[in-house]
């Protein structure tokens, strides 16, 4: 009787881990630029270049930062529900899929119950970081809405925000506490302005991993209106932009100086600026349409700068 040979059909493929994490690397290294994501917001990165020349912040901030990271998850297991396979699991995959799509580890997510709409990262850079989703944000988004979200937080990962965001946030929101009695003035204003730099970057990350660009407009609609729009489709782009100019018009905009997030009007265009960018389309070429034109980063960047430019909106 002849014998038939019996074959693996993975014996020529290497199957191995290290070829995994290798092929997973080098997909992620094909959208870094000098260390730093090809989408990224030019003036993010300006800006924080100058904050680590600030006299020891960076050294002190790492350790306010790791201590602030185990009171937040000591104080996420006692009052929040850990978000798993096998709890929240929709929202667990949601995770799992803006992870894989930027190149990072998949984060811990916690569900906070908290009827605000906001959602927070918080890490030092040598520990895992965690996201916090309020319960409020989560009963007002759709799921694709709330990917786009779970997007956002995933950027500030990809672009090492946390030990800043982490520790600017707190000088922010303690005036003269934490760090601040050391810091000037201009200092102060600098982390400001990049706080609201970096979340650019991170509605970018929310482009890239959203399922509809739509669905990232219209988060920054809810945070508008407080949640009450139903569908995409409720959005009137005319009649935002019109409302964006009386703002960028009214010389009180000055007051948004204090403010550590960009208004989430001047985001959505921001946004819609990005989605005609060519850094878009090299993540996501099934999202770009026949005959499209679309710009360079530097000519969005350029866009976008004016969007969050509050003393001057020429």
């Amino acid at each position: 009787m002849e014998q038939i040979e019996k074959r693996n059909p993975l014996a020529n493929i290497d199957t191995s881990f290290f070829h995994y994490v290798e092929r997973r690397k080098n997909v992620a290294q094909a959208h870094m630029e000098n260390g730093i994501p090809d989408y990224a917001f030019a003036l993010d990165y300006e800006l924080r270049a100058k904050i680590l020349k600030i006299p020891h912040f960076y050294s002190i901030s790492k350790k306010i930062t790791e201590t602030m990271v185990a009171q937040e998850m000591q104080k996420m297991n006692q009052e929040g529900l850990a978000v798993g396979p096998n709890q929240y699991p929709d929202i667990y995959q949601m995770g799992v899929e803006c992870a894989k799509r930027l190149g990072i580890g998949i984060p811990n997510i916690y569900v906070l119950g908290n009827p605000n709409m906001n959602a927070y990262t918080i890490a030092a850079d040598d520990t895992s970081p965690m996201v916090v989703i309020l319960s409020g944000l989560i009963e007002r988004m759709t799921p694709a809405e709330l990917k786009c979200v779970i997007a956002h937080e995933c950027g500030h990962i990809h672009n090492n925000h946390a030990v800043f965001k982490t520790v600017v946030n707190a000088i922010l929101s303690s005036g003269s506490g934490i760090l601040g009695f050391a810091l000037t003035a201009a200092n102060l204003a600098l982390m400001q302005f990049w706080t609201r730099a970096g979340e650019i970057t991170c509605d970018r990350a929310a482009l890239i991993c959203s399922d509809h660009l739509e669905d990232a407009y219209c988060v920054n609609g809810k945070l508008l209106s407080g949640g009450i729009l139903g569908r995409n489709d409720e959005l009137n782009y005319e009649a935002l932009r019109s409302q964006l100019d009386l703002t960028l018009d009214n010389p009180s905009r000055i007051y948004e100086i204090n403010s550590d997030h960009p208004s989430a009007l001047r985001r959505i265009f921001a946004e819609m600026a990005f989605a005609e960018c060519e850094v878009l389309y090299r993540w996501r070429p099934e999202l770009k349409q026949p005959d499209m034109q679309v710009y360079s980063r530097k000519e969005t960047d350029e866009k976008c700068q004016k969007l969050v430019n509050i003393l001057d909106n020429k």
